[in-house]
C-alpha cells in the first residue's frame, strides 16, 4: 500500500471548530495521511506502524508545506 495525503483534512491531521478548538481528522487519526490500497480504499496508519513509515511520512509533509508556502527559514522582515 501506498502512503498518500488524507483527503478528508488535506494533510493537517485535525479541523478547526467555530468555537476555535481543534478536533483529530477521524479519517487519518490525526496524522494527515493514511494507506491506500490497489482497490483505492484508504486506512488509517496504526500507531504500530509509525516508526516504519516515518521517513515517508516527513518527506510528504516536506512537501506539502512548500505547497503552502513553507521554506523552511525565517520570513526576512523586509519581505
Amino acid at each position: 500500500m501506498e502512503i498518500v495525503r488524507c483527503v478528508s483534512c488535506d494533510g493537517y491531521g485535525w479541523f478547526s471548530e467555530d468555537d476555535g478548538s481543534t478536533v483529530d481528522c477521524d479519517w487519518c487519526g490525526g496524522v494527515g495521511y493514511v494507506y491506500r490500497d490497489d482497490r483505492d480504499v484508504d486506512h488509517k496508519i496504526p500507531e504500530a506502524e509509525f516508526g516504519k513509515v516515518a521517513d515517508v511520512l516527513e518527506k510528504l509533509e516536506i512537501e506539502r508545506l512548500r505547497e503552502i508556502g513553507y521554506t523552511g527559514g525565517p520570513k526576512k522582515p523586509w519581505e
